[in-house]
């Protein structure tokens, strides 16, 4: 049987899902005759709103919502620097990790870890665009400070840190450009977010603002974030343009695969290519280490505490603020 939620009943009661939220956790006004109506569609569908407005007592304990991929270093290396800088800060961190974070899932394991009396909740890594109805509604009935991390474009309304991905990727082709790499490529990830639209976007900034009729590049999307993947990327990369030696990976993962590639195939003067990856997780520790643009996965961490704690210690409401944060361009020499 499917849960009745608070969509289903706004739908049922002629109202907004707003209102029905309102009504539920006792918020705003909302006209007797229409709190009735809701009252009754609720009892009738058998919606069971948690209540999170009785007395408990908060602990010093933060919830984790986070992605986790089979290979994708970057969500565990996010997730244990928040441990960590919890901890500095006398808080502990219960996490949930799902393979893939919709607004389905951070409905569920939300309310799940409301039923902890955690103090704050952070959502890293949350791969839906934007936030729907039913979930912003939750968030906002829990009482507690909820902090998006990273992926957090389309949602507004709450706390968020965030990192300007489109500097990344076009630090990194500048470089490329500017050491004389004519002939590039760009290895993504077929998801479409704007998180990936905009390292595309800084790849693609860069060699327009070059402004070089010389350059020719390539862009070539992975459906798995593998090494096999991003190595039959290159490849067809390689069959468009034969001439590539310079490459932009969507992360470190997808560098190594292209780096074998170019590492196995001694048709290639090794000594002519340079791949620069992304995230500056793994990049360090290939066999041959690469450049990489580095995520400020530290700061992510203890902007997100930060936020917490001023919200946990001020004696008034405060209103949610945006943090944004640069990553920065690491070379090999």
């Amino acid at each position: 049987m499917n849960k009745i939620r608070l969509s289903d009943v706004a739908k049922s009661a002629g109202v907004s899902v707003t209102t029905v939220s309102r009504t539920m956790n006792r918020s705003g006004y909302v006209a007797d005759d229409v709190r009735a109506r809701i009252e009754q569609a609720a009892a009738r569908l058998g919606y069971a709103h948690p209540d999170h407005k009785k007395p408990v007592k908060r602990k010093n304990t933060i919830g984790v919502i986070s992605t986790l991929g089979t290979l994708n270093p970057f969500a565990p290396a996010l997730c244990a620097s928040l441990q960590q800088r919890a901890a500095e800060m006398d808080y502990y961190c219960i996490q949930i990790a799902t393979v893939f974070l919709d607004n389905d899932k951070l409905y569920y394991y939300a309310e799940q870890l409301s039923k902890l009396n955690v103090c704050g909740l952070l959502v890293a890594t949350f791969l839906a665009e934007s936030l729907n109805n039913d979930t912003r509604s939750l968030l906002h009935s829990l009482g507690i400070p909820v902090v998006f991390l990273e992926r957090a474009d389309g949602c507004q309304g709450f706390d968020r840190v965030l990192v300007d991905s489109m500097i990344g990727t076009y630090a990194a082709t500048k470089h490329l450009i500017d050491k004389g790499h004519r002939h590039l490529a760009y290895i993504t990830h077929s998801r479409i977010t704007s998180v990936e639209s905009k390292k595309t976007e800084g790849f693609r900034r860069a060699i327009k603002e070059a402004d070089n009729p010389d350059i020719k590049f390539t862009i070539t999307s992975c459906d798995e974030v593998t090494p096999l993947s991003a190595a039959k990327a290159i490849r067809e990369a390689l069959e468009r343009d034969p001439a590539i030696s310079g490459v932009i990976t969507w992360n470190d993962l997808l560098a190594s695969g292209v780096q074998s590639v170019f590492e196995t195939d001694r048709s290639r003067a090794a000594d002519r290519i340079e791949i620069i990856g992304y995230d500056n997780i793994l990049a360090p520790f290939l066999a041959t280490p690469i450049s990489s643009v580095e995520m400020p996965i530290d700061e992510i961490a203890a902007s997100a505490i930060e936020i917490i704690d001023k919200h946990l210690s001020s004696k008034t409401p405060i209103s949610p603020r945006t943090i944004t944060l640069e990553p920065r361009l690491v070379l090999i020499d």
